[in-house]
């Protein structure tokens, strides 16, 4: 039986293979049928010739990794859009103007000029078809609906009118278009409120009751002395609503290292189920106590899933949380882990894409970390003191999680706050008080019997998080921002970790060098990362409304033009380029770049410069010149465009350059031009 006891391991890691070739492979329907047929048989035959080893052996092993393999490859493949015979992408080149009707499943944060729903589709209303169709779409809702109009269980009738969601113009930004589709959302609606018919809602909806009961708190706190900001914190951490959150006290639970105590995650879930079993331990002593126990866990986790609108990061991590109180009650650390592989599995079986979803890679990797390192951690020092070794257990959880999620955290949000133990040693304990008073405070409010003095305690538990939180955020020093952490790099740590995982296993000459070996490929890799990035380059960036050029020089770039561009735009382009210098100056007429010679129009248009002939032209600010005439007189090899130009005049340009059969490059359609050694 010792074989089998990291069984789930082996079959996430067969699961996860076949997903990940499913998804980036184009493979046909017929192909994918096959490959999970021919999976089957080879282990029932494999099945039927050896019992004595199910997953384990040569031939055992081999048939085993092709039957979850090939399970894997079909789940990912057919789970993919473009192969749904009923997904609404099959409907949306067609006329008629059909309505859909679709469930609000999601509400995201607002932005500036919208609010934005997810929504489940189910059917399209031709004038004389009703087709019955699958798939999210993103509502933004462009003018005013009262605030809680749309809640998560509303049923709607709307144009369906769907657009393509654009990917990211400018190098190194961030693509809402893959977010989305990680979150498999392919299409986005622009509606305004009068276009919505809101339905008659079905007999019965689980997220319908819940938006009620949060409603009913949510007025019961508005009631009381709770701030907005402290509204908003109570919101995010016991009813998984973040859209309240401002981006000021975003930014400072991100430099202070708790950023990811503002989703529902399992972080929170783990806080709860040790509460709830901390509160249910006297059942214990009762015959059949610790089944009942785990029942009622499970239940009371489901409660507060259903409580939160069953979103997709709680049910998730309550999912897992749930085989954990099963591995917990069997008291072995191998039992746990088994508990976390075997919610993995089944959770990627029912949704392939949270492999691709941040949260879930985050809460995974931090609770498995903390189950595997915390032991090795904890053990490093022996306190005896009741207090300090209190603190000590939380240290050494706070640096378990770390490792697990440092590479994750440098690949996605390029920082590392320098404070994170000093912040996690004050918030965890801090966020177990606020999470067990905020359950009697819902249960309360949900009666109308929330007293006053409990809800000013509770307002100033908040506010003391909060103060803690924004002090932390202003060491701007001790935050390390804009690290530059490719995927490769980030593979290679978690291969380092597996070898060092191994040496404190089995401290053997074979698992050194293995460990010796990883460290020498990561530091490869990451030179090599250096060494590949363009010495020089010229970049026309995208940008509304304004023209903004930039010339790349080793570690220097020297942006041109008569205004500094706001630093978003190059933040990325900054870190990813490794820039360390950088200069504004006066907009270039002519430059050099790569051995190519460029010229740069502006509204002035004047460049009848006898004998020239830049390969490279590029167009801003509306010049007034007449192209057909300037491609005869210079002969440019390519023309560039960028979104300083009035769009007639980009339509106009880019009919001539179609006719005299030279590229053009519009950075509002292509995306940011740049040019480099080939």
């Amino acid at each position: 039986m010792k074989s089998f006891r990291f069984i789930f391991l082996r079959l996430c890691l067969y699961l996860i293979s076949g997903l990940l070739a499913g998804f980036y492979t184009a493979a046909t329907n017929t192909f994918s049928f096959c490959l999970t047929g021919f999976g089957l048989v080879s282990f029932a035959a494999v099945y039927f010739y050896t019992r004595k080893q199910l997953f384990y052996g040569s031939l055992p092993g081999i048939a085993a990794f092709l039957l979850i393999f090939s399970i894997g490859f079909s789940s990912a493949h057919f789970s993919k859009p473009e192969n749904q015979q009923n997904h609404y992408l099959r409907y949306e080149d067609e006329g008629n103007s059909p309505l859909l009707k679709a469930q609000v499943t999601e509400i995201l944060k607002s932005t500036g000029f919208s609010r934005r729903y997810v929504l489940e589709s189910e059917e399209l209303v031709f004038e004389n078809s009703v087709k019955k169709v699958s798939g999210r779409i993103l509502l933004n809702l462009t003018d005013s609906l009262p605030a809680r109009t749309l809640e998560p269980g509303t049923y709607l009738l709307l144009p369906f009118e769907p657009q393509k969601i654009k990917p990211p113009l400018n190098p190194f930004q961030f693509s809402y278009k893959d977010y989305l589709r990680r979150m498999r959302i392919e299409r986005q609606l622009n509606l305004s409120g009068s276009q919505l018919k809101i339905l008659p809602q079905p007999s019965f909806s689980i997220l319908r009751p819940a938006g009620k009961i949060r409603h009913s708190i949510m007025s019961s706190l508005e009631r009381s002395s709770f701030s907005a900001s402290e509204l908003a914190i109570f919101e995010a951490l016991l009813l998984g609503e973040r859209r309240n959150i401002s981006n000021v006290m975003y930014k400072d639970y991100a430099a202070a290292g708790a950023i990811h105590i503002l989703a529902i995650s399992g972080l929170h879930i783990g806080i709860l189920l040790w509460l709830f079993n901390f509160i249910l331990k006297p059942m214990e002593k009762f015959r059949y106590g610790k089944i009942i126990k785990t029942i009622v866990l499970i239940i009371l986790l489901w409660f507060f899933a259903m409580l939160t609108g069953l979103s997709p990061s709680v049910v998730r991590a309550v999912s897992m949380f749930s085989f954990i109180a099963v591995g917990m009650q069997l008291n072995r650390k191998t039992s746990t882990l088994n508990s976390i592989f075997v919610s993995l599995f089944f959770l990627l079986l029912i949704n392939p894409f949270y492999l691709f979803q941040v949260g879930f890679q985050l809460s995974y990797l931090a609770v498995t970390a903390i189950v595997i390192f915390y032991p090795f951690i904890y053990k490093t020092i022996e306190i005896r003191n009741q207090w300090v070794d209190y603190f000590w257990k939380l240290t050494a959880v706070s640096l378990s999680a770390q490792i697990g999620i440092f590479p994750l955290s440098l690949f996605y949000f390029h920082q590392f706050p320098g404070l994170f133990l000093l912040t996690n040693l004050f918030i965890l304990p801090l966020l177990a008080i606020i999470l067990g008073v905020g359950l009697l405070v819902i249960v309360l409010a949900i009666f109308n019997i929330l007293p006053d003095f409990l809800a000013e305690g509770f307002s100033q538990l908040l506010s003391l998080m909060n103060r803690f939180v924004k002090t932390i955020a202003g060491y701007e020093n001790l935050v390390f921002s804009d690290l530059r952490f490719s995927l490769f790099q980030m593979l290679v740590y978690f291969v380092v970790l597996i070898a060092f995982l191994f040496l404190l296993h089995r401290r053997t000459f074979k698992n050194l060098v293995f460990l010796l070996t990883a460290i020498l490929i990561f530091q490869v890799i990451s030179i090599v990362g250096i060494k590949m990035i363009p010495s020089e380059e010229l970049i026309v960036f995208q940008k509304s409304g304004t023209s903004v050029i930039a010339k790349k020089e080793n570690e220097n770039l020297v942006v041109f033009g008569a205004q500094k561009p706001e630093g978003i735009l190059l933040k990325d382009y900054l870190r990813e380029r490794r820039i360390k210098n950088l200069k504004f100056e006066d907009p270039f007429s002519i430059i050099e770049v790569s051995g190519k010679t460029v010229l740069s129009l502006d509204s002035s248009g004047i460049y009848n410069i006898p004998g020239f002939s830049p390969e490279i032209l590029i167009l801003k600010d509306s010049p007034k010149i007449n192209l057909d005439r300037l491609i005869s007189t210079v002969h440019p090899e390519k023309i560039i465009a960028d979104a300083s130009n009035a769009p007639w005049l980009l339509k106009k340009w880019k009919t001539s350059c179609r006719d005299k059969k030279i590229p053009f490059h519009y950075t509002g359609e292509k995306g940011a031009y740049i040019l480099k050694n080939p």
